[in-house]
């Protein structure tokens, strides 16, 4: 075998290797991209849910209405949403 002939075999090699090696990443890339967004929609679930119960409790519960006013009036900062949570009676 000659040397031109071996060269084109490790180029070759080479080529599928790196063919390989790029699906690879993208499959890579697809995984990540569907675990991120999984959790992103495991955290606003969460948000949601926790949300709803203690909306629920606020409005049977006067003690529970006073600490989530609390906690709302420290924890929301963004001017619009502060206004808005006024209007709705939390602020």
């Amino acid at each position: 075998m000659d040397i031109q002939n071996t060269n084109g075999k490790v180029n070759s090699k080479l080529e599928a290797l790196r063919e390989k090696f790029k699906k690879v990443q993208a499959q890579i890339g697809q995984l990540e991209a569907k675990d991120k967004a999984k959790g992103r929609r495991e955290d606003t679930r969460l948000k949601i849910l926790i949300g709803a119960a203690h909306l629920a409790d606020a409005l049977q519960h006067d003690e529970t209405r006073a600490r989530v006013r609390t906690v709302l009036d420290r924890a929301i900062t963004a001017p619009h949403d502060r206004e808005f949570l006024k209007q709705k009676g939390w602020l």
